[in-house]
């Protein structure tokens, strides 16, 4: 189900279930990522359920208000896991069976108009040695197969008036043991007629091997 107008990258909370016709084909961007066969065999198999809540905390007198982002993620055969995300970039430890220690980073980022005049994600790539290609890409301006694409949808946010339009989630991901770091920017693309949840992300081993992709959410219910 495509995503209510109501549902924007400020607000994501809902219960979303993973589109396997929209998003790539995840085996082999999780075998980059040295997931076990096993673990990717149920999650090809299994229908992937994803529980947001996004919140505000204020300030106080030695910290800055933030974003948090908790995601619940459940399917059939595979253990539940759980995410807190804090958008403020700082680097934080995570741990789950499915991908092991990493050390992850998130923050919201803003558009920059690009040479064609289009408004594109602006951020700054933690992933090493990244190609002309992968830039593209993240930025919505190519598919993975390097055909033209109308990208990531501008739309308007509520401190626009200040930062200009256009509102993204860019979060890095690096696991040090497993020698690969996974980089993704968060918002919103028209695919076909409709309006989803979309993640695209690149996946580069310690080797330079590179896989890109696009991860697509339903929208089930609030």
């Amino acid at each position: 189900m495509a995503a209510p107008r109501e549902i924007t990258i400020e607000c994501l909370n809902g219960h979303w279930v993973l589109n396997k016709d929209l998003t790539s084909e995840p085996d082999p961007i999780l075998k980059l990522q040295k997931v076990s066969w096993l673990l990717r065999k149920a999650f090809g198999l299994a229908t992937i359920h994803l529980h947001i809540s996004q919140y505000q905390t204020p300030a106080s007198e030695s910290t800055e208000p933030s974003t948090h982002i908790d995601f619940n993620q459940t399917a059939a055969g595979l253990a539940p896991t759980e995410e807190k995300r804090i958008l403020d970039w700082e680097i934080r430890d995570h741990q789950d069976y499915f991908f092991g220690e990493v050390k992850a980073q998130c923050e919201f980022v803003h558009g920059a108009v690009d040479a064609d005049g289009i408004v594109r994600p602006e951020f700054e790539f933690q992933t090493p040695n990244v190609n002309a290609q992968i830039k593209k890409f993240m930025r919505g301006e190519i598919e993975v197969d390097g055909s033209k694409s109308a990208g990531f949808i501008v739309e308007d946010w509520s401190g626009m008036a200040d930062e200009g339009p256009g509102l993204w989630v860019h979060t890095c991901e690096r696991n040090d043991k497993s020698g690969w770091t996974a980089e993704q920017i968060w918002g919103f693309e028209m695919l076909g007629d409709s309006r989803y949840f979309s993640r695209r992300v690149v996946v580069m081993t310690t080797k330079g091997e590179y896989l890109c992709g696009r991860i697509v959410f339903d929208f089930v219910s609030a």
